[in-house]
């Protein structure tokens, strides 16, 4: 009698797995599961969200693209009301781009130059660039990452490797402007060696929304802050570089137009001041920090009434011996003086709280005479 096999272990589990209690109720419960019913009112609602999305999103790109189109008009009326004033501003190529989150403005060889002023400003860039959000339009940034070339008329040129800043137009008027230059580099024409360059130059400009109506009013604010300040020759004992050269100004009074020695004795006329908001040199050991006021005398040259400290003024005085600009007994007074004068400073080295004076010509350190002052050329 043939002998049978018995099954596999595996159709034995298999077919102990199918009569498992826990298996058993489980298929018990989806036979008895009722079938899950068609939820029209939660499509409808998917689809309406859906369709709101794209009608936004369809309306803001219609506005975006409306936008851009008048702000590229708009660059283009500047230009042209800008040549009825004398001012020239040209580019090879205009193009608004940066949808959906920017405005941004490309320009291509980008130059601007004011044949109506007297000095006549230039300004070229290769590649210059200003862009603002659709809901924040009234801030910009701009860019100039191929560098930018101002030239002066007859005073000078100041250039650099990239350039980068921001704009910020107020509701009623006026404008604060921000400008940061990496590896500043700038001429004067009338030095013979006017040669010097800055490894990072920040500006600052502040632009009131009115004009001022009298010499108590400001008419422009401004700010410079320059950093390795490379100079054309350094007094004895003091490094090539400046650390740090830092002021902040505010004009007060209305500037007229006109020629310049007109335009500032006019200015003067009317009681125009400048306020020295404040003043820092950092320079090796010297280090200075001041505040005050500064005007023109009758001659158009400076007059101005400082006050702040000093620490590190040997290095002053040796230098201006060193130079010829101060003989060796007035050194020597000087230093006496200065000395009797200081008082230990937060690092503990001697600081001097006095005032600095430019009058007569003359520049004064206390009662330390410390030289004759430069001349305004007009």
């Amino acid at each position: 009698m043939p002998s049978v096999s018995a099954p596999p272990a595996s159709s034995r589990s298999l077919a102990q797995s199918r009569h498992h209690p826990r298996l058993r109720r489980r298929r018990q419960a989806l036979a008895g599961a009722a079938p899950r019913r068609y939820n029209p009112a939660m499509r409808r609602r998917i689809g309406l969200i859906v369709a709101i999305l794209v009608i936004v999103a369809a309306a803001y790109s219609g506005f975006w693209w409306i936008a851009a189109g008048r702000i590229a008009d708009g660059v283009a009326a500047w230009a042209a009301e800008a040549k009825a004033d004398g001012l020239a501003v040209t580019w090879r190529d205009l193009r608004v781009a940066g949808y959906p989150l920017w405005f941004r403005v490309e320009l291509a060889d980008f130059a601007l130059d004011d044949a109506a002023s007297p000095l006549r400003p230039e300004l070229r860039a290769a590649s210059l660039s200003a862009r603002a959000h659709p809901w924040a339009y009234r801030d910009w940034t701009i860019a100039a990452p191929q560098g930018i070339e101002a030239r002066l008329g007859g005073v000078g040129r100041l250039g650099a490797a990239t350039a980068a800043g921001a704009v910020s137009v107020g509701e009623e008027g006026g404008a604060a402007v921000w400008l940061d230059l990496a590896d500043a580099q700038a001429e004067a024409a009338a030095a013979a060696d006017g040669h010097v360059a800055a490894r990072t130059a920040d500006f600052w400009a502040i632009v009131p929304a009115r004009p001022p109506a009298g010499h108590d009013q400001p008419d422009l604010g401004v700010a410079v802050d320059l950093r390795g300040l490379s100079v054309p020759e350094a007094p004895p004992g003091f490094a090539p570089a400046i650390d740090e050269l830092a002021l902040g100004a505010t004009v007060m009074g209305p500037i007229p137009a006109g020629v310049p020695r007109r335009a500032a004795a006019a200015w003067r006329d009317a009681g125009g001041t400048v306020e020295l908001d404040h003043f820092r040199l950092v320079w090796g050991g010297l280090k200075v920090a001041a505040s005050g006021t500064l005007a023109l005398d009758q001659d158009l040259q400076p007059i101005a009434a400082f006050s702040g400290t000093v620490s590190g003024f040997d290095a002053v005085i040796a230098a201006l011996v060193a130079s010829g600009r101060m003989s060796e007994s007035d050194g020597r007074l000087a230093r006496l003086g200065l000395s009797l004068l200081a008082k230990p400073g937060p690092d503990g080295k001697p600081e001097l709280a006095s005032s600095l004076t430019v009058q007569n010509g003359e520049i004064y350190l206390g009662p330390a005479k410390l030289g004759p002052a430069p001349r305004l050329v007009w």
